[in-house]
């Protein structure tokens, strides 16, 4: 299973990766998802993007920047992430 093992931030939106694979990778978030997306406009703010993390599945993530609704429709802050997989696609050496 594919994991990011740490990251660094490089510049802004420009992650790099490097995965259990032995590989490093750039992931540049302006390149590689829908910049009309409320969550990925959220995650572009300096202040909210320098707060990146990997999750516990080597995921990258921001802590209670999603939103989800509970079974009664109540909207809950959740974590955003974007997976490996999606991660190591999207990126270059």
């Amino acid at each position: 299973m594919l994991k990011i093992e740490s990251i660094s931030i490089i510049e802004n939106y420009k992650i790099l990766c490097f995965f259990n694979n032995g590989k490093k990778r750039i992931f540049d978030l302006e390149q590689s998802l829908d910049l009309t997306n409320k969550y990925v406009k959220k995650i572009l703010i300096p202040q909210i993007f320098s707060k990146v993390t990997i999750g516990k599945f080597g995921e990258i993530k921001w802590d209670d920047e999603g939103e989800i609704k509970d079974y009664d429709g109540t909207i809950l802050s959740c974590e955003y992430d974007i997976s490996p997989e999606f991660v190591y696609q999207n990126s270059h050496d």
